[in-house]
């Protein structure tokens, strides 16, 4: 079990989005990898550290987290470092930004608070029965996801008014030297604009609020099990005005009793009589619309298909259906009374063939002389 991610990071249960970032960005200031070079205990607390923010940072795992339930750590965020090359000029500058501010703001969505990223997609599930699955449906489904605020238009931010912004003096770049190595990184102070900014008072800097809204999602004819349909842009907002996420609706199809689905072809088993299996005779066979007749040839064995073709399930997005393949199985009767028995083994010395007689041949290790 991965520790709790609210001890990881210092902070309450009740703490907000910006208070989750305020304290991740603190522990990756103290233990990010790119300040701790070599030190595997560092390593693993900045690892712990980001893993906590993003489970706590996406509404439906920290739902999880506060009931109680087990919730998968995501996977860890790589920090990136734009590297400019090398200054080997004579000249030595003094930079705007020390070695160690350039890492502070580079751990996407946390160190950087003005960065835009793009929104969540969330994922629910929604079960359908086999005729909802042939002819298609419709589910109506609550969704709880962060909306793009809409005082600060999903920026986060409210401008101060044209004033440049003294950290990087109006640039919106960070510049900073190691040696020869040059490196450089959008200012987190202004987000890349030059001027200053204030966080937006309704979302705290965030650019999106939760919202809860319904929604309908049309299922297509032809959804098999385990299919995911995508509602574009209906996840979470992204933050400061980046694109949304999707919402996934997840499609779990009930069994049939009867019908079963083999990619987009059905199968069923019907049982005929021994005297229509020997005869030949016209069976009527049920089909996921309408019952069809087909005509079963003399001396039909258990286990033989066949075919009725665009009877199966509709390709979604596609032109056709599949088949139906309908397999027989035959029913042999009990005989127990004398007459029965008499005309059965009348039919047994009019027909002696043997039915294992090729396996026999095929067992048989005695070598054949020619």
């Amino acid at each position: 079990m991965p520790p709790d991610p609210y001890e990881t990071l210092g902070v309450k249960r009740s703490a907000s989005v910006a208070e989750l970032r305020r304290a991740y960005q603190r522990l990756a200031r103290q233990w990010h990898p790119a300040l701790n070079p070599l030190d595997p205990v560092a390593a693993e607390r900045f690892r712990l550290a980001t893993d906590a923010f993003e489970r706590l940072s996406d509404p439906e795992t920290r739902a999880r987290i506060d009931r109680g339930e087990r919730a998968e750590p995501a996977p860890a965020i790589e920090p990136q470092v734009s590297f400019q090359g090398f200054d080997f000029s004579a000249e030595v500058r003094r930079s705007s930004a020390g070695f160690r501010e350039i890492f502070d703001g580079l751990i996407p969505g946390a160190a950087t608070e003005h960065e835009a990223t793009p929104g969540e997609d969330l994922l629910q599930t929604t079960r359908i029965d086999f005729a909802e699955s042939l002819l298609g449906a419709r589910r109506r489904v609550q969704v709880v996801r962060f909306d793009a605020c809409a005082h600060c238009e999903g920026s986060g931010a409210a401008s101060f008014g044209p004033v440049a912004c003294p950290k990087c003096k109006g640039l919106g770049q960070l510049r900073a030297r190691r040696g020869h190595m040059v490196f450089t990184r959008t200012c987190g102070e202004c987000a890349g604009r030059g001027t200053l900014l204030r966080p937006c008072a309704h979302c705290d800097g965030e650019g999106r609020v939760m919202h809860s809204e319904w929604i309908d999602v049309a299922i297509p004819a032809g959804v098999a099990d385990g299919s995911q349909v995508r509602v574009p842009g209906a996840g979470n907002a992204g933050r400061r005005g980046a694109r949304p996420g999707d919402f996934v609706l997840g499609i779990e199809v009930l069994p049939h009793p009867f019908f079963k689905r083999e990619d987009d072809d059905l199968l069923c088993e019907v049982p005929i009589s021994f005297a229509e299996a020997a005869l030949g005779a016209h069976v009527e066979v049920p089909t996921p619309e309408d019952p069809v007749t087909i005509e079963i040839p003399a001396g039909t064995q258990t286990g033989q298909r066949f075919r009725l073709r665009k009877r199966g399930m509709p390709r979604p997005g596609e032109k056709g259906r599949g088949d139906l393949f309908v397999q027989v199985r035959v029913a042999v009767p009990t005989v127990t009374e004398a007459r029965g028995r008499e005309l059965i083994e009348e039919l047994a010395r009019l027909h002696p063939e043997d039915p294992r007689a090729a396996l026999r041949r095929l067992l048989d290790p005695t070598p054949k002389v020619s």
